[in-house]
């Protein structure tokens, strides 16, 4: 008779699927995961974002997942002690993505697993992040990772230099 392992105690579905920190031979892997969900590629962006994490590592938590060797998603948090005033551990997650084949597959799941056990091991106690309001699928993954709307409105500014501010 063969069990399903998943029906073992202590066994999640997404046990199968290696997160790992983020490293410089995952840089094209990421764009191209990025690009796929976004429509554009970024490469100076993770460029970036990779150095940033590898120079200040305290700052910074970039996981990616992997399937059979091969990166199929990523995930990448800022740290914060305090923004605005307040005092309080946050992170914000800057970018994930998922390679379109593997959607559906608990790939994101897996990485924000990670991401939390990480975050929480450094005492942070809230993760944000932002979407774009008619992004359903995305708003739909965090939704169910236990994520809500708070009572905070993010307010973008053009900058104009040829503009005053009382026009």
């Amino acid at each position: 008779m063969t069990t399903n392992p998943l029906e073992e105690p202590g066994i999640l579905e997404t046990d199968s699927i290696l997160v790992r920190l983020m490293n410089e031979r995952d840089l094209e892997a990421v764009v191209t995961i990025d690009a796929a969900g976004s429509g554009r590629r970024r490469p100076r962006y993770f460029e970036l974002m990779l150095e940033r994490a590898v120079k200040q590592a305290v700052l910074q938590v970039s996981l990616v997942a992997e399937v059979d060797g091969r990166v199929v998603g990523f995930a990448i948090a800022s740290l914060y002690y305090g923004e605005y005033g307040v005092s309080e551990p946050t992170a914000s997650l800057d970018a994930i993505g998922v390679a379109p084949a593997n959607r559906r597959q608990q790939v994101g799941k897996a990485l924000l697993r990670q991401l939390r056990l990480n975050l929480s091991a450094l005492r942070v106690t809230t993760l944000r992040t932002e979407v774009s309001w008619d992004d359903f699928d995305l708003l739909a993954f965090f939704k169910k990772e236990g994520f809500s709307p708070v009572l905070r409105l993010c307010l973008d500014c053009a900058l104009d230099p040829t503009r005053s501010s009382d026009e």
